[in-house]
Protein backbone atom coordinates (compact mmCIF):
# COMPACT_ATOMS: atom_id res chain seq x y z
CA UNK A 1 0.00 0.00 0.00
CA UNK A 2 1.45 3.36 -1.04
CA UNK A 3 0.58 6.50 0.86
CA UNK A 4 0.81 9.86 -0.88
CA UNK A 5 1.21 13.18 0.95
CA UNK A 6 0.41 16.57 -0.34
CA UNK A 7 3.26 19.09 -0.81
CA UNK A 8 1.98 21.11 2.14
CA UNK A 9 2.14 18.10 4.46
CA UNK A 10 5.64 17.22 3.26
CA UNK A 11 6.77 20.78 3.92
CA UNK A 12 5.38 20.68 7.46
CA UNK A 13 7.10 17.36 8.16
CA UNK A 14 10.45 18.74 6.93
CA UNK A 15 10.12 21.75 9.23
CA UNK A 16 9.50 19.48 12.21
CA UNK A 17 12.56 17.36 11.36
CA UNK A 18 14.73 20.48 10.96
CA UNK A 19 13.66 21.92 14.30
CA UNK A 20 14.30 18.55 15.97
CA UNK A 21 17.86 18.44 14.57
CA UNK A 22 18.55 21.97 15.81
CA UNK A 23 17.28 21.06 19.28
CA UNK A 24 19.46 17.94 19.40
CA UNK A 25 22.50 19.95 18.32
CA UNK A 26 21.93 22.53 21.06
CA UNK A 27 21.37 19.79 23.64
CA UNK A 28 24.55 17.93 22.67
CA UNK A 29 26.54 21.16 22.84
CA UNK A 30 25.07 21.91 26.25
CA UNK A 31 25.91 18.41 27.46
CA UNK A 32 29.51 18.76 26.25
CA UNK A 33 29.87 22.02 28.13
CA UNK A 34 28.33 20.47 31.25
CA UNK A 35 30.64 17.45 31.11
CA UNK A 36 33.69 19.52 30.18
CA UNK A 37 33.64 22.97 31.82
CA UNK A 38 36.79 23.94 29.90
CA UNK A 39 35.54 22.66 26.56
CA UNK A 40 37.22 24.16 23.50
CA UNK A 41 36.24 23.60 19.84
CA UNK A 42 39.70 22.26 18.85
CA UNK A 43 41.41 19.76 21.12
CA UNK A 44 44.71 18.10 20.31
CA UNK A 45 44.88 15.14 22.66
CA UNK A 46 48.13 13.64 21.41
CA UNK A 47 49.96 14.41 24.65
CA UNK A 48 47.20 12.69 26.64
CA UNK A 49 47.73 9.42 24.77
CA UNK A 50 51.53 9.46 24.53
CA UNK A 51 52.64 10.70 27.96
CA UNK A 52 53.48 7.72 30.22
CA UNK A 53 52.73 7.65 33.92
CA UNK A 54 49.54 9.73 33.89
CA UNK A 55 46.72 8.59 36.15
CA UNK A 56 43.12 8.26 34.99
CA UNK A 57 42.22 11.59 36.62
CA UNK A 58 45.14 13.31 34.92
CA UNK A 59 44.19 11.84 31.54
CA UNK A 60 40.61 13.08 31.93
CA UNK A 61 41.91 16.53 32.85
CA UNK A 62 44.27 16.39 29.87
CA UNK A 63 41.38 15.69 27.48
CA UNK A 64 39.55 18.71 28.86
CA UNK A 65 42.58 21.02 28.86
CA UNK A 66 45.32 19.61 26.61
CA UNK A 67 47.09 22.97 26.16
CA UNK A 68 47.28 23.58 29.90
CA UNK A 69 48.50 20.02 30.43
CA UNK A 70 51.27 20.53 27.89
CA UNK A 71 52.35 23.70 29.70
CA UNK A 72 52.21 21.83 33.02
CA UNK A 73 54.49 19.10 31.62
CA UNK A 74 56.94 21.80 30.58
CA UNK A 75 56.78 23.08 34.16
CA UNK A 76 57.65 19.59 35.39
CA UNK A 77 60.69 19.56 33.12
CA UNK A 78 61.83 22.96 34.43
CA UNK A 79 61.33 21.72 37.98
CA UNK A 80 63.61 18.74 37.35
CA UNK A 81 66.27 21.04 35.90
CA UNK A 82 66.04 23.30 38.95
CA UNK A 83 66.24 20.26 41.22
CA UNK A 84 69.44 19.17 39.47
CA UNK A 85 70.90 22.64 39.95
CA UNK A 86 70.09 22.77 43.67
CA UNK A 87 71.48 19.26 44.30
CA UNK A 88 74.34 19.21 41.81
CA UNK A 89 76.95 18.57 44.50
CA UNK A 90 74.92 16.10 46.59
CA UNK A 91 74.90 12.32 46.53
CA UNK A 92 71.35 12.46 45.24
CA UNK A 93 71.42 14.90 42.33
CA UNK A 94 67.86 14.43 40.97
CA UNK A 95 69.17 12.38 38.04
CA UNK A 96 66.51 9.74 38.70
CA UNK A 97 63.79 12.31 37.95
CA UNK A 98 65.11 12.75 34.41
CA UNK A 99 63.04 9.99 32.83
CA UNK A 100 62.62 9.11 29.15
CA UNK A 101 58.94 9.99 29.22
CA UNK A 102 59.64 13.46 30.65
CA UNK A 103 57.41 12.58 33.61
CA UNK A 104 59.33 12.52 36.91
CA UNK A 105 56.50 10.65 38.63
CA UNK A 106 57.59 7.50 36.82
CA UNK A 107 60.63 7.41 39.10
CA UNK A 108 60.40 4.95 41.98
CA UNK A 109 61.84 7.44 44.44
CA UNK A 110 58.64 9.49 44.27
CA UNK A 111 56.76 6.50 45.64
CA UNK A 112 58.78 6.58 48.88
CA UNK A 113 58.73 8.86 51.89
CA UNK A 114 62.29 10.23 51.86
CA UNK A 115 63.29 13.81 52.49
CA UNK A 116 64.37 13.97 48.85
CA UNK A 117 60.89 12.78 47.85
CA UNK A 118 59.38 15.67 49.80
CA UNK A 119 61.54 18.17 47.94
CA UNK A 120 60.68 16.57 44.58
CA UNK A 121 56.95 16.86 45.24
CA UNK A 122 57.28 20.48 46.33
CA UNK A 123 59.47 21.61 43.41
CA UNK A 124 57.28 19.89 40.79
CA UNK A 125 54.13 21.41 42.28
CA UNK A 126 55.77 24.84 42.18
CA UNK A 127 56.94 24.26 38.61
CA UNK A 128 53.44 23.50 37.36
CA UNK A 129 51.98 26.55 39.13
CA UNK A 130 54.63 28.88 37.68
CA UNK A 131 54.37 27.50 34.14
CA UNK A 132 50.57 27.70 34.01
CA UNK A 133 50.51 31.17 35.60
CA UNK A 134 52.91 32.43 32.92
CA UNK A 135 50.99 30.61 30.19
CA UNK A 136 47.79 32.41 31.15
CA UNK A 137 49.31 35.88 30.96
CA UNK A 138 51.23 35.16 27.73
CA UNK A 139 48.11 34.08 25.86
CA UNK A 140 49.15 30.44 25.38
CA UNK A 141 46.07 29.18 27.21
CA UNK A 142 42.54 29.98 26.10
CA UNK A 143 40.88 29.07 29.40
CA UNK A 144 42.54 31.83 31.38
CA UNK A 145 44.10 35.25 30.94
CA UNK A 146 45.77 37.90 33.03
CA UNK A 147 45.10 37.91 36.74
CA UNK A 148 41.65 39.55 37.04
CA UNK A 149 41.88 40.09 40.77
CA UNK A 150 42.02 43.79 41.77
CA UNK A 151 44.77 44.82 44.16
CA UNK A 152 45.03 47.77 46.50
CA UNK A 153 47.04 50.73 45.28
CA UNK A 154 49.93 50.30 47.66
CA UNK A 155 53.40 51.42 46.69
CA UNK A 156 55.71 48.47 45.95
CA UNK A 157 58.58 47.94 48.37
CA UNK A 158 60.97 47.52 45.46
CA UNK A 159 60.73 51.22 44.60
CA UNK A 160 63.80 53.16 45.65
CA UNK A 161 63.67 56.23 47.89
CA UNK A 162 64.73 58.44 45.00
CA UNK A 163 61.59 57.47 43.11
CA UNK A 164 59.30 57.48 46.13
CA UNK A 165 57.35 60.43 44.71
CA UNK A 166 56.86 58.77 41.31
CA UNK A 167 53.23 58.18 40.42
CA UNK A 168 52.35 54.64 39.57
CA UNK A 169 49.32 52.50 38.80
CA UNK A 170 48.41 48.88 38.32
CA UNK A 171 48.61 47.84 34.70
CA UNK A 172 50.17 45.41 32.31
CA UNK A 173 49.28 41.74 32.58
CA UNK A 174 49.80 40.17 35.99
CA UNK A 175 50.67 36.49 36.07
CA UNK A 176 47.56 34.50 36.95
CA UNK A 177 48.95 32.73 39.99
CA UNK A 178 45.44 31.84 41.19
CA UNK A 179 44.74 29.78 38.10
CA UNK A 180 48.27 28.33 38.19
CA UNK A 181 47.79 27.12 41.77
CA UNK A 182 44.33 25.79 40.91
CA UNK A 183 45.59 23.78 37.95
CA UNK A 184 48.56 22.49 39.94
CA UNK A 185 46.11 21.11 42.50
CA UNK A 186 43.91 19.54 39.83
CA UNK A 187 46.85 18.00 37.99
CA UNK A 188 49.07 16.77 40.84
CA UNK A 189 46.83 16.37 43.88
CA UNK A 190 44.56 14.09 41.88
CA UNK A 191 47.31 11.44 42.05
CA UNK A 192 46.81 11.07 45.79
CA UNK A 193 43.55 9.14 46.15
CA UNK A 194 44.36 6.91 49.12
CA UNK A 195 43.78 8.43 52.54
CA UNK A 196 46.98 7.02 53.98
CA UNK A 197 50.17 8.46 55.39
CA UNK A 198 51.92 8.66 52.02
CA UNK A 199 49.10 10.49 50.25
CA UNK A 200 48.62 13.00 53.07
CA UNK A 201 52.31 13.82 53.26
CA UNK A 202 52.50 14.20 49.48
CA UNK A 203 49.50 16.54 49.49
CA UNK A 204 51.12 18.58 52.24
CA UNK A 205 54.42 18.89 50.37
CA UNK A 206 52.59 19.81 47.16
CA UNK A 207 50.94 22.65 49.03
CA UNK A 208 54.28 23.79 50.47
CA UNK A 209 55.66 24.09 46.95
CA UNK A 210 52.70 26.16 45.78
CA UNK A 211 52.90 28.44 48.82
CA UNK A 212 56.60 29.01 48.09
CA UNK A 213 55.45 30.57 44.81
CA UNK A 214 52.36 32.49 45.93
CA UNK A 215 54.06 33.89 49.05
CA UNK A 216 56.99 35.26 47.05
CA UNK A 217 55.16 37.03 44.24
CA UNK A 218 57.04 40.04 42.88
CA UNK A 219 55.93 43.44 41.67
CA UNK A 220 57.56 44.54 38.44
CA UNK A 221 57.26 48.04 37.02
CA UNK A 222 57.87 49.81 33.74
CA UNK A 223 58.69 53.53 33.44
CA UNK A 224 56.77 55.91 31.19
CA UNK A 225 57.65 59.46 30.26
CA UNK A 226 59.70 61.62 27.93
CA UNK A 227 63.13 60.06 27.29
CA UNK A 228 62.57 57.54 30.05
CA UNK A 229 62.03 60.16 32.73
CA UNK A 230 59.85 57.74 34.66
CA UNK A 231 57.12 60.27 35.40
CA UNK A 232 54.70 57.36 35.67
CA UNK A 233 55.19 53.71 36.50
CA UNK A 234 52.97 50.84 35.43
CA UNK A 235 53.29 47.90 37.81
CA UNK A 236 52.04 44.32 37.73
CA UNK A 237 52.43 41.15 39.76
CA UNK A 238 54.79 38.45 38.49
CA UNK A 239 55.74 35.00 39.71
CA UNK A 240 59.18 34.80 41.35
CA UNK A 241 62.19 33.53 39.49
CA UNK A 242 62.38 29.74 39.66
CA UNK A 243 65.91 29.94 41.02
CA UNK A 244 64.60 31.90 44.03
CA UNK A 245 61.81 29.35 44.58
CA UNK A 246 64.34 26.53 44.36
CA UNK A 247 66.50 28.19 47.02
CA UNK A 248 63.50 28.63 49.34
CA UNK A 249 62.57 24.97 49.00
CA UNK A 250 66.20 23.91 49.42
CA UNK A 251 66.27 25.72 52.76
CA UNK A 252 63.07 23.92 53.72
CA UNK A 253 64.71 20.65 52.69
CA UNK A 254 67.52 21.26 55.18
CA UNK A 255 64.98 21.72 58.01
CA UNK A 256 62.44 19.09 56.91
CA UNK A 257 60.50 17.34 59.68
CA UNK A 258 60.54 13.57 60.11
CA UNK A 259 57.06 12.26 60.93
CA UNK A 260 57.13 9.07 62.99
CA UNK A 261 54.59 6.60 61.62
CA UNK A 262 54.59 4.56 64.82
CA UNK A 263 53.31 7.54 66.81
CA UNK A 264 50.54 8.27 64.32
CA UNK A 265 47.46 6.33 65.28
CA UNK A 266 43.95 6.78 63.92
CA UNK A 267 43.38 9.89 66.02
CA UNK A 268 46.57 11.55 64.76
CA UNK A 269 45.74 10.55 61.20
CA UNK A 270 42.33 12.21 61.47
CA UNK A 271 44.08 15.31 62.76
CA UNK A 272 46.46 15.23 59.81
CA UNK A 273 43.56 14.96 57.35
CA UNK A 274 41.87 17.87 59.09
CA UNK A 275 45.05 19.91 58.77
CA UNK A 276 45.19 19.45 55.01
CA UNK A 277 41.64 20.67 54.47
CA UNK A 278 41.50 24.00 52.66
CA UNK A 279 38.90 26.71 52.58
CA UNK A 280 37.46 28.25 49.42
CA UNK A 281 40.49 30.53 49.04
CA UNK A 282 42.87 27.56 49.11
CA UNK A 283 44.28 28.42 52.55
CA UNK A 284 44.46 25.90 55.42
CA UNK A 285 41.32 25.86 57.52
CA UNK A 286 43.33 24.95 60.60
CA UNK A 287 46.80 25.77 61.79
CA UNK A 288 48.75 22.54 61.31
CA UNK A 289 50.50 20.87 64.19
CA UNK A 290 49.92 23.73 66.59
CA UNK A 291 47.80 23.95 69.70
CA UNK A 292 45.68 27.00 70.34
CA UNK A 293 46.60 27.16 74.01
CA UNK A 294 50.33 26.89 73.33
CA UNK A 295 51.42 29.64 70.94
CA UNK A 296 55.06 28.62 71.13
CA UNK A 297 54.54 25.33 69.31
CA UNK A 298 55.90 25.24 65.79
CA UNK A 299 53.53 25.67 62.87
CA UNK A 300 54.54 23.12 60.25
CA UNK A 301 52.23 24.25 57.45
CA UNK A 302 55.22 25.74 55.60
CA UNK A 303 57.68 22.91 56.35
CA UNK A 304 58.45 19.85 54.27
CA UNK A 305 57.47 16.55 55.89
CA UNK A 306 58.84 13.06 55.33
CA UNK A 307 58.22 9.76 57.09
CA UNK A 308 61.06 7.51 55.89
CA UNK A 309 64.77 7.90 56.53
CA UNK A 310 66.77 8.34 53.36
CA UNK A 311 69.34 5.80 52.19
CA UNK A 312 72.96 6.80 51.76
CA UNK A 313 72.64 7.06 47.95
CA UNK A 314 76.21 5.76 47.75
CA UNK A 315 75.55 2.51 45.89
CA UNK A 316 73.46 1.96 42.78
CA UNK A 317 69.97 0.60 43.37
CA UNK A 318 67.87 0.08 40.25
CA UNK A 319 64.73 -0.67 42.26
CA UNK A 320 64.82 2.85 43.72
CA UNK A 321 66.32 4.58 40.66
CA UNK A 322 69.43 5.42 42.69
CA UNK A 323 72.43 5.87 40.40
CA UNK A 324 75.09 5.83 43.14
CA UNK A 325 78.16 8.07 43.23
CA UNK A 326 80.64 5.97 41.25
CA UNK A 327 82.17 8.11 38.50
CA UNK A 328 80.94 11.41 39.97
CA UNK A 329 83.31 14.41 39.97
CA UNK A 330 84.18 15.58 43.47
CA UNK A 331 86.01 18.46 45.10
CA UNK A 332 89.24 17.30 46.74
CA UNK A 333 90.20 20.77 48.00
CA UNK A 334 87.57 20.82 50.77
CA UNK A 335 86.36 18.37 53.35
CA UNK A 336 83.20 20.08 54.61
CA UNK A 337 81.07 20.77 51.55
CA UNK A 338 78.52 18.32 50.11
CA UNK A 339 80.58 17.80 46.94
CA UNK A 340 83.79 16.99 48.79
CA UNK A 341 85.47 13.72 47.87
CA UNK A 342 85.27 12.49 51.44
CA UNK A 343 81.48 12.86 51.43
CA UNK A 344 80.57 12.19 47.81
CA UNK A 345 82.78 9.12 47.38
CA UNK A 346 81.45 7.49 50.57
CA UNK A 347 84.92 6.48 51.73
CA UNK A 348 85.81 4.60 48.55
CA UNK A 349 88.43 7.14 47.52
CA UNK A 350 88.87 8.82 44.17
CA UNK A 351 90.98 8.73 41.03
CA UNK A 352 92.72 11.66 39.35
CA UNK A 353 92.04 12.09 35.65
CA UNK A 354 93.83 14.56 33.43
CA UNK A 355 91.51 16.61 31.25
CA UNK A 356 92.61 18.82 28.39
CA UNK A 357 90.65 22.03 27.83
CA UNK A 358 90.75 23.70 24.42
CA UNK A 359 89.28 27.19 24.07
CA UNK A 360 89.58 30.38 22.06
CA UNK A 361 91.79 33.09 23.55
CA UNK A 362 93.64 36.33 22.77
CA UNK A 363 90.89 37.50 20.44
CA UNK A 364 91.51 40.69 18.43
CA UNK A 365 89.17 42.81 16.38
CA UNK A 366 90.43 43.65 12.90
CA UNK A 367 88.89 46.52 10.98
CA UNK A 368 86.53 45.81 9.35
CA UNK A 369 84.89 43.43 10.32
CA UNK A 370 86.68 40.38 11.56
CA UNK A 371 87.65 38.82 14.87
CA UNK A 372 90.73 36.62 15.01
CA UNK A 373 91.44 34.39 17.97
CA UNK A 374 94.15 31.95 18.94
CA UNK A 375 93.53 28.44 20.19
CA UNK A 376 94.77 27.89 23.73
CA UNK A 377 94.90 24.58 25.51
CA UNK A 378 95.36 23.82 29.18
CA UNK A 379 95.31 20.76 31.39
CA UNK A 380 93.68 20.18 34.73
CA UNK A 381 93.34 17.25 37.07
CA UNK A 382 89.82 16.10 37.87
CA UNK A 383 88.95 13.91 40.85
CA UNK A 384 86.45 11.13 40.14
CA UNK A 385 84.89 8.87 42.78
CA UNK A 386 85.87 5.21 42.67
Amino acid sequence: MVVYFSPLVLFAISLVILETCKLEAKTSKFNRQQLHPYYTPYIDTTVCRTMPGLTRAQINLCYRQPNATLVALQGLNEAVNECQYQFQGHRWNCSSLKTRGQNPYISSILQRGYKETAFAHAITSAGVAIAVAKGCSSGLLTNCGCDPKPYKMRKPRSMSNALSDTKWKWGGCSHNIHYGVKFSKLFLDSREKAEDMQSNVNLHNNQVGRMAVSNNMQIKCKCHGISGSCELKTCWRAVPDFRAVGKVLKDKFSSAILVDQKNLGKKAMRKFNKINQKNKKGKPKHKPWSHRKNKHKRDLSYDLLYYEKSPSFCEKDQALDIQGTVGRFCNRTTSTSADSCSNLCCGRGYNLIKRRIVERCKCKFIWCCEVKCEVCSSEEWMSVCK
